[in-house]
């Protein structure tokens, strides 16, 4: 039975970023279906949970947990990545800035979770 997750937003690839509801684990597993990601896919959701992250630090929300799972999941999709591809990439999309970062998962995150 596949794990219940909330869809959080849709890479430029067309793949659908999820983060799991129901979670024990300290450092959760990414999902199955982030197998078939690609780098790109993986800078993508990582851009979208450092959006998802840093707009609960901002409200002063009292949930650690979705504060967790959101670093956690970043954290996870960041380290998919070779950081020498990366340093090109943010070039090529212009995310000098963490701020630019936040500005592209925001972009792409679904419109429930924008300000």
């Amino acid at each position: 039975m596949p794990e219940a997750a909330q869809h959080v937003g849709v890479t430029r690839g067309g793949k659908a970023v999820q983060v799991p509801l129901f979670s024990d684990e300290p450092k959760p597993e990414l999902p199955a279906a982030c197998a078939s990601y690609t780098p790109a896919d993986h800078l993508d959701a990582h851009s979208i949970f450092e959006y998802l992250l840093s707009r609960e630090l901002s409200r002063g929300l009292a949930d650690t947990h979705a504060r967790s799972m959101f670093q956690n999941m970043s954290s996870s999709h960041n380290l998919k990545l070779d950081q020498e591809w990366l340093q090109t990439e943010r070039l090529v999309l212009g995310l000098t800035t963490i701020f630019d970062v936040l500005e592209h998962g925001k972009g792409l995150t679904d419109s429930i979770f924008k300000d």
